[in-house]
């Protein structure tokens, strides 16, 4: 099995907020995505990582229901996300790669507007507007990147729904706004029971915090790892014998992804016996990955099992 497969490690919540199953996407010839499959409950702060192209931001609109997938299935609280009711639309987030329209409006005026359509106690979110800190009286047009992209995400999350989902929300801001915000929706999601897929490429901003790195790549789903797996469960594996073939893995582990020099990067070693451990130490060095970042760029690279 190659690294372009999909590998799940985690297993599936039997309630999910949000279930997606074996989506595909195809634009003209081009496979945008291809079959993924993965479950988001109560309390999930996710992580999506992948290289630009890989279909993160297909995928998240299709989640929200803005596009329709061509095979698979999306659905939120039980219900098609292309048929949720108000009520349910209510529990729902978005904030999209790149803010656009209104550019006539102030900012407050905008938020104004838009609060008016969500129940009168649900259209605040103080700690969040006072992060975002936006002029009220400047027009949408005369924002920077950094507050279009705060505003984007107040309209979004200020009513605090059960699920939100995020492209890039945090690439034009500075790295104090960056961790404040993220740190906001992480406390946020934890205390309420809400659930959050936030597409990222800074990926220092969410590995202390997220509780799943989901991988994309060419449209794949690669993986779907928990910091728990990645101490447990991969490993890098080393020859330690530069000039001699190590052994043979044993079939408990599998191949993601091979490097340089014969280096692989192996999961399933916390399903291999203790002894079937040592013996793979005899020919190989192992250590556990040092962050989701390194996993990231094996299973990307050219150099794939």
């Amino acid at each position: 099995m190659t690294a372009a497969a999909t590998v799940f490690s985690a297993s599936f919540p039997k309630s999910p907020l949000l279930d997606c199953a074996g989506v595909s996407k195809r634009f003209g010839n081009h496979e945008v995505l291809q079959h993924i499959s993965f479950s988001l409950s109560e309390r999930d702060f996710v992580a999506l990582i992948g290289p630009n192209g890989a279909g993160k931001s297909t995928l998240l609109s299709i989640l929200i229901g803005l596009l329709r997938a061509d095979a698979g299935h999306v659905s939120f609280l039980g219900h098609d996300i292309a048929k949720l009711g108000a009520e349910e639309r209510l529990e729902t987030g978005y904030v999209p790669q790149e803010f656009r329209g209104f550019e006539w409006l102030q900012a407050g005026e905008l938020l104004d507007y838009i609060a008016a359509f969500y129940p009168r106690e649900r259209r605040h979110w103080p700690e969040l507007e006072d992060w975002a800190s936006l002029p009220r009286r400047t027009r949408v047009r005369e924002l920077s990147g950094g507050q279009r992209q705060r505003l984007a995400i107040v309209l979004a999350l200020r009513h605090r729904p059960q699920i939100a989902l995020l492209d890039e929300p945090v690439s034009s801001l500075d790295p104090k706004a960056r961790r404040d915000f993220v740190q906001l929706l992480h406390a946020d999601c934890k205390e309420r029971g809400s659930t959050c897929l936030l597409s990222s490429h800074i990926l220092s901003d969410l590995e202390s915090l997220a509780d799943r790195s989901l991988i994309m790549h060419q449209g794949r789903l690669l993986g779907d790892w928990s910091s728990k797996d990645r101490c447990e469960d991969l490993r890098w594996l080393d020859p330690v014998a530069r000039d001699s073939e190590p052994k043979e893995l044993p079939a408990c582990l599998m191949t993601l992804a091979r490097e340089a020099e014969g280096r692989l990067l192996v999961s399933g070693w916390r399903q291999c016996a203790p002894e079937l451990r040592a013996q793979v130490e005899e020919s190989w060095r192992s250590t556990i990955p040092a962050d989701m970042e390194s996993i990231f760029l094996a299973l990307t690279s050219a150099r794939q099992a």
